[in-house]
């Protein structure tokens, strides 16, 4: 396969080696994991179908904080939805410079986060504490599953162009150069969706 997912959790897509460090991987490697995870409360029946669908087994475990377990310029495409803003700047950066480096010349990584000028656009000042419950997902209970960080288009571009990517544009949502984008692109909502090509 020529194609790499970031961070797809349950959003496994044909013809991408899907990637994440979500649990689900381990525990659908283990027998009878998941029915013991349901019975303790601990799962709720939409992941348990999710397991009893082998859904899990299709996603590879990937630590986008460090180097990728893959040869330079192996891939034509890769692709991020609403994973980046979950790491911290160096982390970030340590991400796509790997992203840069096992896509080919001409390769495309497609990126998703929340719209930072959006988000900052839906502030009210008689509610600030919902505004910045959201904008940094803080009622999450695990560290990973908050955002760490938010990207403008401005910012965002920056950082693709300072991590090596020749050309970097913003692009409407499914509409792109990036293949399978009815399947990739899922959340049009406050969504900032960019295209940096190597």
């Amino acid at each position: 396969m020529k194609n790499l997912h970031l961070g797809c959790f349950d959003q496994v897509v044909e013809g991408w080696i899907n990637t994440d460090v979500t649990p689900h991987i381990f525990v659908a490697k283990l027998p009878f994991a998941a029915s013991a995870l349901r019975i303790l409360g601990k799962i709720d029946e939409h992941r348990y179908a999710q397991h009893r669908q082998k859904l899990f087994k299709n996603v590879r475990y990937l630590n986008v904080k460090k180097r990728f377990p893959f040869a330079s310029e192996r891939f034509d495409n890769a692709f991020s939805s609403h994973m980046l803003e979950h790491l911290y700047v160096d982390e970030a950066k340590i991400c796509i410079r790997e992203v840069h480096r096992i896509l080919k010349r001409g390769g495309v990584f497609r990126i998703s986060v929340p719209d930072l000028d959006s988000v900052v656009r839906s502030y009210e000042q008689a509610d600030p504490d919902a505004f910045l419950t959201a904008m940094y997902e803080s009622g999450e209970s695990r560290d990973k599953n908050r955002h760490h960080w938010m990207y403008s288009e401005r910012t965002l571009k920056e950082l693709l162009i300072g991590t090596g990517f020749d050309k970097v544009y913003r692009c409407a949502y499914r509409e792109g150069r990036c293949p399978d984008l009815i399947e990739l692109d899922n959340r049009p909502e406050v969504s900032l969706f960019m295209e940096a090509i190597k």
